[in-house]
């Protein structure tokens, strides 16, 4: 039979030309030579990191979507034959029944089996001080029972257990769990065989032995580091302290047998397996950054990626201990982003969502003045086509013109600064233009009173920057803040006549002017003509707000802006505002900036 050589990530057999196809697994370089039973006499292993039953370890599969033939999830069956040839060895066996008393495990010295309150670990550990446990990988194997002798775990007459960090030997094998085919059925149920021209040769159960071996080398060594990872300490504090202050990480090391260069090494190489793995692209700079719980919600690549981030994270911060360098793997990296650490701030959150263009910061907020325009400029937004998202323009009522406006404008604009270049700094956040709506009257009334609000609200957002930062941000054409009245008089008298605000009015009350429609009228002119307009001065008693009196009015601001829009004119204050802020926002939309240094 004629062979064809490939690589792990092929599981295809080509029966009908006769080609077998070798499945390439590459070892490890920080394999250990102890085996899995080594591990029940250290002072607290498996208490960080679980064992899984193999239930459990399908279901962590089937996350990762390692599938068999046909994108059919890995079951018992297809595990089972996995270990049958040596492809995915158990770490434990425990059986039930009588012991052997050659076998028996002194486990006394370890505080798992007192502070790890599992059934699992329970009966592990007494399965070890009994001579039922054993180590799968040094005895031949045995098809796995299926009669069901209690309702305990191990429910059968034996029961396997894997290490959590044996998926990662899993994803390397995933080409011979994908050659994995039905050959007959059982009831309901198939049965999952490797073809013979499938099986794996030397190489290949050289290369999947070694990372079992390497699975055995992250055991003891989550039980120091893995809450530094994961930022949860799992069972007891103290002994988990008092463990790590126990035995010294030089112990651990000569232990294993193993090097600190070898650690590295290998942290190493999976952070190329995960960089090759990786579907996440530069949105691994945010993910890092999530509560390590998020990202048991990951699936398939992502998944397996991250799993090799952790190990890597792990022997990285291992290693570390051993240097007396515990700094070392949270500080700035040259690497290439998917080669740095989990814990790695080489730029801020800001600088982040700013480069992927998913800042939380918007290009503009509106101020306005009061509740009229916050219920008004929204139903404009929506006649223009102008999307009303936060993360794009921002409405803020800053309560009428007596408020002062500067602890808005610095929180709504004031620069994050970056990656400092010399001549000019970068921005991590998005620049932020401020916009204030307002009729002109008390701190806008005037062009002059307008140009020193807006001098003062530039002084609020450029303060806290170096002076040699701040000229930029006054320049007209920065356009950093801008203040826009609806001409001379308020609102209302802006945008509608004397007789529309007295039909408006009218409406709204629900009930006649008492001297009739012309007085109402008369009175909204003496108001509009009296120096400081208010609509509500015209008819006291009416009992209408004016955001109420808007929404009777709205009908007829709309049908003006779709006029002026079917026209190509300008069309009602409102409108030209609106217009105005878009422009601003589309100024340094999805756009990284810097400022000069002057």
């Amino acid at each position: 039979m004629a062979k064809a050589n490939a690589t792990g990530d092929s599981g295809e057999t080509d029966d009908e030309f006769g080609v077998q196809i070798i499945h390439t697994v590459s070892g490890t370089i920080a394999a250990t030579s102890r085996s899995s039973l080594d591990l029940l006499a250290l002072p607290f292993p498996f208490s960080q990191v679980s064992l899984l039953t193999a239930d459990e370890f399908l279901k962590a599969a089937a996350e990762r979507r390692i599938k068999m033939w046909a994108s059919r999830d890995l079951d018992i069956t297809g595990l089972e034959e996995l270990h049958k040839h040596e492809v995915l060895v158990p770490m434990f066996c425990v059986r039930i029944g009588d012991g052997d008393s050659a076998r028996r495990i002194d486990a006394s010295g370890s505080s798992t089996r007192h502070h790890v309150h599992a059934t699992i670990v329970s009966e592990l550990y007494a399965a070890a001080e009994e001579g039922r446990a054993t180590d799968p990988s040094t005895e031949p194997f045995e098809g796995w029972p299926t009669e069901r002798a209690r309702t305990l775990w191990p429910s059968t007459e034996r029961g396997y257990l894997y290490s959590y960090h044996q998926l990662l030997g899993l994803e390397r094998a995933h080409s011979l769990v994908g050659s994995l085919r039905p050959t007959e059925r059982v009831g309901y149920r198939s049965i999952w065989h490797l073809d013979p021209v499938d099986l794996p040769d030397d190489g290949a159960k050289q290369g999947i032995a070694s990372w079992r071996s390497l699975a055995i080398t992250l055991s003891p060594i989550d039980t120091r580091v893995w809450p530094y990872i994961t930022q949860v300490i799992s069972h007891s504090d103290e002994v988990w302290r008092s463990t790590n202050l126990s035995q010294s990480p030089e112990a651990l090391l000569d232990w294993l047998g193993l090097t600190a260069k070898q650690l590295r090494e290998q942290s190493i190489q999976l952070r190329v397996s995960a960089n090759f793995d990786d579907v996440l692209g530069d949105f691994y700079d945010l993910v890092r950054r999530a509560t390590p719980k998020a990202w048991t919600s990951l699936r398939g690549e992502a998944r397996t990626a991250m799993d090799s981030r952790m190990a890597a994270e792990a022997l990285d911060t291992f290693a570390n201990e051993l240097s007396n360098d515990e700094a070392a793997s949270e500080s700035p990296s040259r690497d290439h982003l998917s080669m740095q650490g989990l814990r790695i701030r080489e730029h801020s959150l800001d600088a982040v969502l700013t480069e992927l263009h998913v800042s939380p910061h918007p290009p503009l907020v509106i101020g306005l003045e009061g509740a009229t325009e916050m219920r008004i400029v929204p139903r404009v937004m929506q006649v223009l086509g102008i999307r009303n998202d936060p993360t794009w323009m921002r409405l803020v009522d800053f309560g009428g013109t007596k408020t002062s406006l500067a602890l808005l404008a610095r929180f709504a604009a004031e620069p994050v600064l970056g990656a400092d270049h010399g001549d000019q700094v970068m921005l991590d956040r998005p620049v932020t233009r401020f916009l204030v709506l307002t009729d002109a009257e008390n701190k806008y009334k005037t062009p002059k009173d307008r140009r020193e609000q807006r001098k003062l609200l530039l002084d609020s957002i450029a303060g806290p920057l170096p002076e040699d930062l701040r000229p930029d941000l006054y320049t007209k054409g920065a356009r950093i803040v801008e203040i826009m009245t609806w001409g001379k008089d308020p609102w209302e008298f802006a945008h509608f006549t004397d007789a529309h605000l007295a039909d408006a009015l009218l409406q709204a009350a629900g009930t006649p002017y008492p001297k009739g429609r012309a007085a109402l009228i008369n009175n909204i002119h003496l108001q509009r003509i009296s120096g400081s307009p208010n609509i509500q001065n015209a008819w006291k008693r009416s009992g209408v707000s004016k955001p109420d009196l808007a929404d009777a009015l709205w009908p007829q601001l709309e049908a003006r802006i779709e006029r002026a829009i079917e026209k190509g004119t300008t069309g009602p204050p409102v409108m030209k505002a609106m217009l105005r802020a878009y422009n601003l926002a589309m100024l340094s939309y999805k756009l990284n900036m810097s400022v000069r240094r002057h």
